[in-house]
C-alpha cells in the first residue's frame, strides 16, 4: 500500500519489460512498479497500453547559437562558412537575445518530453561571458520543468586566444557546471585539452569535449583524452560528442579501443543532424554517413548516446529540439530495423544519456526522479518509426505538460 501517493500511472507498457505495468509516483520520486498497484493517488493516468519512457535527455546542445539561421541563412553550407558567419554573429549578441532564444528552445524541449539538457556556452573575447550571464538564470527558471546543465565552451580555441584561459575560469567560478573545448579548431589540441583538465581540476567539474569532427586526415585525438582521463583520476566524469572520425575505423581498430574507453568510463555522444549535414563534403560519391558507431561501441561495453547539438542555425540548418526525432534518424543512418535496437536508440536517448553527462538515478527504478514521458505509442518501434505527437511529460512526480494531436477527415465544411 503506498497512501501516501501523488501520482499513479496504469497500464502502461515499459522499456526491457513484457505485460503492463502501474507506476507510483510519491514525492517527486518512483516509489512503486508492479503489474496492479491498488493504493488511491489524487491523481490517475491511464495509459491504456502505451509506452511509458524516461525523461528524454539532450545531452549536447548549444543554446546560444540556435535559431540564428534566419539572420545568417547557408550559402555555402560549410563547416568553414559556419564557424566564420557564427564568429561574425556572435558581436551582435546580447544577453536579451540568447534568452529569447534559448527560452523558445528550453519550452518546445520540455513540451517534446526532455527533461534534462546540458547546453554548452561559448566564452571568448569576442562573446565574453554573456551567454553565461544569459543563460545562468534560466537554469533556475526553468528548474520545475527541466534540469539544465551549463558546459562552459571554447568553440574557437585555448592556446591561439589570449586570456582564453582566464575567461573559461571565471564563467565556471559564474556558476558552470562543466568545463570543454574542441581541440580541433585548436593549433595545439593536446595542450588543450591539458588546461581544459587542469581547470576541471581546479573547480572539481567534469568535463565535455567536441572530438575527433573533422574529416580530415589527422590522427584519433582519441588515445591522448583516454590517457589523461586517467591521468587526471577523472574516469567516468568525461564526455565526447560528435566523433565522427570513429566511423572510419576498421572494425578491429574499433574493438581495440573499446576496452580504452570503458576503463576511463568515457560516454561518446553522436549528434546525427549535425554530423551528417556536415561531414563528407568532398565525398564526390560514396558518400560517407560520418556518424560515430556508437550501436557497435553499446555492444563493446561503452557507454553511448545521441543528442541533437544545434537547432536552425549554420551548424544545422534544421530541426524542433525533438529528441525522438533523432532518434529516427539515427535508426535510419545506422540501419537499426530490430526492435532491441529500437530499444537501444530510446536507451540512447534517456538513460545512456543521462549516465554520459553524470546524471545517474534517471531511468524507470523505484527511488528515481519521476522523470517520465508517456508517449502516443504503442510499442518500442511505434515510437520510433513515427514519433508522436500526444506526450504527457512529468518532472519530478509533477506534469509540466501536455500535447496531443486533433485530427479531422473527410469534407470540414459543407456546401
Amino acid at each position: 500500500m503506498h497512501p501516501e501517493m501523488d501520482l499513479k500511472i496504469t497500464t502502461a507498457q515499459l522499456l526491457g519489460q513484457t505485460g503492463l505495468w502501474d507506476v507510483a509516483i510519491a514525492n517527486g520520486r518512483i516509489a512503486a512498479i508492479a503489474p496492479v498497484i491498488p493504493s488511491f493517488a489524487p491523481t490517475i493516468i491511464d495509459a491504456a497500453g502505451r509506452l511509458l519512457i524516461p525523461g528524454l535527455v539532450d545531452a549536447h546542445l548549444h543554446l546560444d547559437k540556435a535559431l540564428l539561421l534566419d539572420r545568417a541563412p547557408a550559402v555555402e553550407g560549410t563547416f568553414a562558412e559556419a564557424m566564420r558567419e557564427t564568429r561574425r554573429l556572435k558581436e551582435t549578441l546580447t544577453v536579451d537575445d540568447i534568452q529569447i532564444r534559448s527560452r523558445r528552445v528550453i519550452e518546445n524541449a520540455i513540451a517534446l518530453g526532455t527533461t534534462a539538457m546540458r547546453s554548452h556556452v561559448e566564452v571568448d573575447p569576442t562573446l565574453g561571458l554573456t551567454a553565461m550571464a544569459a543563460l545562468l538564470p534560466l537554469r533556475e527558471e526553468y528548474a520545475w520543468g527541466i534540469t539544465l546543465q551549463l558546459a562552459v565552451f571554447a568553440q574557437d580555441g585555448i592556446t591561439n586566444i589570449e586570456g582564453e584561459a582566464t575567461l573559461l575560469r571565471q564563467a565556471i567560478a559564474m556558476g558552470g557546471d562543466v568545463i570543454g573545448s574542441a581541440p580541433y579548431v585548436d593549433p595545439n589540441p593536446e595542450r588543450n585539452i591539458e588546461i581544459v583538465f587542469d581547470i576541471a581540476q581546479e573547480f572539481d567539474c567534469d568535463v565535455d569535449f567536441h572530438l575527433d569532427f573533422l574529416d580530415d586526415d589527422a590522427p584519433l585525438t582519441l588515445p591522448f583524452v583516454i590517457a589523461e582521463t586517467i591521468r587526471r583520476g577523472w574516469q567516468g566524469r568525461v564526455c565526447l560528442g560528435h566523433m565522427t572520425k570513429l566511423a572510419a575505423l576498421p572494425p578491429h581498430e574499433l574493438a581495440a579501443i573499446a576496452p580504452a574507453l570503458q576503463a576511463a568510463g568515457i560516454s561518446i555522444l553522436a549528434l546525427p543532424a549535425s554530423d551528417v549535414y556536415i561531414m563528407a563534403r568532398k565525398d564526390s560519391h560514396n558518400v560517407r554517413r560520418g556518424i560515430a558507431p556508437i550501436h557497435t561501441l553499446a555492444g563493446l561495453g561503452v557507454n553511448t548516446g545521441i543528442a541533437i547539438n544545434n537547432i536552425q542555425n549554420l551548424f544545422t540548418p534544421f530541426g524542433d529540439g525533438d529528441m525522438l526525432r533523432i532518434c529516427t534518424l539515427l535508426a535510419e543512418l545506422l540501419q537499426l530495423g530490430t526492435r532491441d535496437s529500437h530499444q537501444l536508440c530510446l536507451e540512447m536517448a534517456t538513460t545512456r544519456a543521462a549516465k554520459a553527462i553524470g546524471i545517474h538515478d534517471h531511468g524507470l527504478a523505484v527511488g528515481n526522479p519521476a522523470d517520465l514521458v508517456l508517449l502516443g505509442s504503442t510499442s518500442v518501434s511505434d515510437a520510433i518509426a513515427a514519433p508522436p505527437t500526444d506526450r504527457t511529460v512529468i518532472k519530478q512526480g509533477a506534469i509540466v505538460a501536455q500535447s496531443k494531436l486533433e485530427r479531422r477527415i473527410g469534407r470540414i465544411v459543407k456546401r
